[in-house]
């Protein structure tokens, strides 16, 4: 034990000895991710990140170093300094999701220790694993058909499979959405607006195509709709 101490001494006496006299490099720590040394314009300092952060050797330019966990390989470098946790934070800094595998379409954003909620869009659920928003079936955090109300049934439409290398599954709550099935876990998709999902056909149709829902848009709405669409074809057009 003392000859390890010994010995990371004496890298760090070597350390701040070859600090260049201008300019600034960043040093990994031997054992602990979220902690490096710094040359800053020959001065040597031994630094550690704000809990939630860790040191990316890959910076460069004298950027901040700390970085998110996602953006960061700490190999061997496996120690990180206790957590420090707060309401809805598991550290200080960083993104974290709800904690509920059924509730997974918003995360945290923890600025030192404060939460700042945020959304997903419509569809998709935060990924501890990526950071983003993600498809729910893609989301480590994620039960895709909890999340969704929507299960995948076990028979697969062979026909939709060949056309579109999934099925297609109109949603029981609103005429413009549709789930497509990957393996046995649902994805919610839109129609275009101005159209709804025709089962019948497995796409995207005009509503007075399709059985209940031929009143989805107010008619003002949908005359508005199909006019901007219209301008937009012909402008194509003659671009």
């Amino acid at each position: 034990m003392k000859s390890l101490v010994a010995l990371l001494a004496f890298a760090a006496a070597a350390a701040a000895q070859n600090c260049p006299e201008e300019g600034v490099a960043y040093f990994a720590d031997r054992d602990f991710c979220d902690r490096y040394s710094q040359c800053r314009d020959g001065v040597y300092t031994e630094e550690q990140c704000p809990d939630g952060l860790l040191f990316n050797d890959l910076v460069t330019n004298g950027r901040y170093p700390c970085d998110y966990p996602s953006e960061v390989d700490c190999g061997s470098r496996s120690k990180r300094q206790p957590a420090q946790p707060t309401e809805f934070c598991a550290h200080q800094w960083g993104y974290f999701g709800s904690g509920d595998r059924a509730q997974c379409g918003y995360f945290y954003n923890c600025v030192d220790g404060q939460a700042h909620q945020f959304a997903c869009p419509d569809g998709l659920a935060f990924s501890s694993a990526t950071y983003r928003c993600e498809w729910p079936d893609e989301s480590p955090d994620c039960d895709s058909a909890a999340f969704l109300g929507f299960t995948c049934p076990a028979e697969v439409d062979l026909r939709q499979v060949q056309l579109f290398g999934h099925s297609r599954l109109r949603s029981p709550r609103d005429c413009r959405q549709f789930f497509i099935c990957v393996g046995a876990s649902p994805r919610l998709n839109y129609c275009d607006l101005g159209l709804v999902f025709n089962e019948a056909i497995s796409s995207c149709d005009e509503p007075e195509n399709v059985q209940g829902c031929q009143n989805y848009y107010p008619p003002e709405e949908l005359a508005a709709i199909r006019d901007r669409k219209e301008k937009a074809q012909s402008k194509n057009k003659n671009a």
